[in-house]
C-alpha cells in the first residue's frame, strides 16, 4: 500500500465524518463555519434550519478579512456546500438569514361526503359576511444573537498500514490549531501544526525515509487590526492573497473603502516538503481585492497579486495571479490565471496555470463545468514523490436533478491529458443519492464510471451514512474497480467504514478502517491491504 495515497483517502473520509465542536454550539443568526474544505468546494455547518436559503450567497472570512464568496448549490436542513477554492476549515461564514422553517404539522383527515354536503348547504344559506378592515401581519420578535466562541482545538491519533508480505507501519500524531485567539488590544493569534512519530521507523517510505519524527507548522501568525489597517506577521498562511504560498514574514493590508483593499507582503518561503525554515526561497510583492455588489443577488469580486519569487528550481522570476468571480441569482462564474516570467523555465505564453468554473441552478436542475490547465514544468522536479505537478489539461462537468426532496439523480464526466507523456483519459457515469431517509438519520448514494484512454476500465461505489443527532455519524462505503489489460489481478474490491462520536462537552472520537484486495475470477487473491485510523479531538 502507498502510505501517501492512503493518507489522502483517510483525509477525505475524515472530512466527510468529522463534526467539529462548532456543530454542537449555538450559532449566531446569519453566521456559521466551514467544517470541511477541498481545493474546489467548501462544506458549511449551516442549512435551512439556520435561515440559509436556496442559492444564497455566503461570505467566507478569516482573521477578520474576506477570504471569498460563493453561492450555495447544495442545501439541507443543517448543512450546505458551495464551490470555492479559497476556503479553510474553521473559516467564518456570514449570510443574510431568512425566516426559519417551521415544523410541518400533520393534516387532519378529510371530511366525509355527508359532512361536505352539510357544509355546502350551510354556506349557500348564510347571509353575506361584513367587510373587515386589513390591519397587517403580526411581526415576530427577532431571534437573540448568540456569539460564537473561538479558541483551541487539538487531536491525538494513530494510523496503521498493513499489507500481505510487508511489515506494518504506523504513525502517532498530535494536531493543534488555534483560531482567532484574543491576546489583547484587538490582536489575535492563528496556529496550525502537526507533530508525528513513525513506528517502528520511516525507512519503508519513499517520503522522508530518514525522519522518524516530524513537525509541520503551516501557520503561526499574529493578526493586528489598526483602524483600516490589517497586519499579519510570523508564519503567514496567505489564503487571502491569490497564488501566494506560506511564508515567514509579514503582510499589511489597507482598506480604502467598502469595496477596495490593497496591501504588501514579503518573507522567506519554507521548504515545500518539510516546511522547514530556509533563506533559499523568498517572495515579496503587492496584492489587492475589489468587490462590488449589485441588486437582485448579483455581485463581482476580483483579487490579484504581483510578486518577485526566488527558488532553487526556478531562480528569480516575476509572478502575477488574477482571480475573479461573478454571481447573479443562481448563476456563478469564477476563474483565475497565474502568470510567470523570467527564471530558468517559462510556460508557453507565460501562463503557469489557469482554471474556470461555472455553476447554474435552474429550479430542481443544477449544472456545472470546470477546466484546469497547468503549463509550467519545474526543472529538477523528477524526484519521488514529485513536489510539483507537470503540464496537463483537464475538464469536467456534472448535471443533477432533484426529482423531489428525497431523491437526486445526476451524471458526471470529464477529460484529462498529460502533456509530458501525451496520455489522455475520459470518464463518464451516473450518480444517484437519497439524502434523507427516516428523517435525517440515513442517506444513501451510489455511482458508476466508465473510463477510456490510457487506463481503460470501469468502477462503481455505494455509500450509506447514518446520523444519530449531532453527536454520532457512521459512514460505510463499498467500491469496485476493473482495469482492462492489467494482468490477472485487474479487479479490486474495497470497503471503508468510519465513525465519529461525541463523548460529551468538547470531546470527539473518530475512527476509520479501509480494506482493499485484488479479485481474480471472483476469488480474492492473497494480496490484502488494511489501514486503520483513530483520533481523539477537542475544541474549546
Amino acid at each position: 500500500m502507498n502510505p501517501r495515497s492512503t493518507l489522502v483517502v483517510f483525509a477525505t473520509l475524515a472530512g466527510l465524518l468529522a463534526t467539529p465542536a462548532s456543530a454542537a454550539r449555538r450559532k449566531q443568526s446569519g453566521a456559521g463555519e466551514v467544517e470541511y474544505a477541498t481545493s474546489t468546494r467548501a462544506y458549511l455547518d449551516v442549512g435551512r434550519q439556520d435561515g440559509l436559503g436556496d442559492a444564497a450567497t455566503v461570505t467566507i472570512r478569516r482573521s477578520g478579512r474576506t477570504a471569498g464568496k460563493c453561492q450555495i448549490d447544495i442545501l439541507s436542513d443543517n448543512h450546505s456546500s458551495c464551490l470555492l477554492d479559497s476556503a479553510r476549515i474553521g473559516d467564518d461564514v456570514r449570510f443574510e438569514a431568512g425566516a426559519l422553517p417551521s415544523e410541518p404539522k400533520p393534516l387532519p383527515p378529510p371530511p366525509s361526503d355527508e359532512e361536505m354536503a352539510r357544509r355546502a348547504t350551510t354556506l349557500e344559506s348564510a347571509p353575506p359576511a361584513a367587510l373587515v378592515a386589513y390591519r397587517g401581519p403580526v411581526t415576530e420578535a427577532p431571534a437573540v444573537a448568540i456569539r460564537r466562541s473561538r479558541g483551541l482545538s487539538a487531536a491525538v491519533g494513530y494510523a496503521d498500514w498493513s499489507s500481505t508480505g510487508n511489515p506494518d507501519v504506523g504513525v502517532a500524531s498530535v494536531v493543534v490549531g488555534i483560531h482567532d485567539a484574543q491576546i489583547g488590544a484587538g490582536m489575535t493569534v492563528d496556529v496550525a501544526a502537526r507533530a508525528e512519530r513513525w513506528v517502528p521507523d520511516a525507512a519503508s517510505q519513499r517520503f522522508r525515509p530518514a525522519d522518524d519524527t516530524r513537525l509541520y507548522v503551516w501557520q503561526a501568525q499574529l493578526n493586528a487590526p489598526v483602524s483600516r489597517w490589517q497586519f499579519e506577521a510570523g508564519r503567514v498562511m496567505a489564503s487571502t492573497i491569490p497564488g501566494a504560498t506560506i511564508f515567514d514574514g509579514a503582510a499589511a493590508g489597507f482598506r480604502l473603502n467598502d469595496h477596495l483593499e490593497v496591501g504588501a507582503f514579503g518573507g522567506a518561503v519554507p521548504e515545500p516538503d518539510t516546511l522547514a525554515f530556509t533563506t533559499k526561497r523568498a517572495t515579496g510583492g503587492a496584492f489587492w481585492s475589489w468587490e462590488q455588489r449589485g441588486t437582485g443577488g448579483s455581485g463581482f469580486r476580483q483579487e490579484g497579486r504581483i510578486a518577485a519569487v526566488e527558488s532553487p528550481e526556478m531562480g528569480t522570476r516575476v509572478e502575477a495571479s488574477l482571480t475573479a468571480g461573478a454571481w447573479w441569482r443562481t448563476t456563478y462564474l469564477s476563474g483565475e490565471a497565474h502568470l510567470g516570467y523570467g527564471g530558468t523555465a517559462q510556460a508557453p505564453g507565460g501562463l503557469d496555470a489557469a482554471r474556470v468554473d461555472f455553476t447554474q441552478r435552474l429550479g430542481p436542475v443544477s449544472i456545472g463545468a470546470g477546466y484546469r490547465h497547468t503549463g509550467l514544468d519545474v526543472p529538477g522536479a523528477d524526484v519521488e514523490p514529485a513536489r510539483f505537478p507537470g503540464r496537463y489539461d483537464a475538464a469536467d462537468g456534472f448535471l443533477a436533478w432533484d426529482v423531489f426532496s428525497h431523491l437526486r439523480i445526476g451524471a458526471t464526466g470529464g477529460y484529462s491529458r498529460d502533456a509530458g507523456s501525451n496520455l489522455d483519459r475520459t470518464w463518464v457515469g451516473p450518480e444517484i443519492s437519497v439524502p434523507r431517509i427516516w428523517g435525517d438519520r440515513f442517506a444513501i448514494s451510489g455511482g458508476y464510471l466508465e473510463e477510456r484512454g490510457w487506463i481503460e476500465g470501469r468502477s462503481a461505489w455505494a455509500q450509506i451514512l447514518y446520523r444519530a443527532g449531532e453527536r454520532f455519524r457512521l459512514l460505510t462505503r463499498g467500491t469496485w474497480s476493473h482495469q482492462t489489460d492489467m494482468g490477472p489481478e485487474s479487479d479490486e474490491a474495497g470497503l471503508m467504514a468510519g465513525a465519529s462520536a461525541g463523548l460529551g462537552g468538547p470531546f470527539w472520537l473518530h475512527a476509520s478502517v479501509m480494506a482493499r484486495t485484488p479479485v481474480n475470477a471472483g476469488q480474492a487473491s492473497s494480496m490484502i491491504g488494511l489501514t486503520g485510523n483513530a483520533s481523539l479531538s477537542a475544541s474549546y
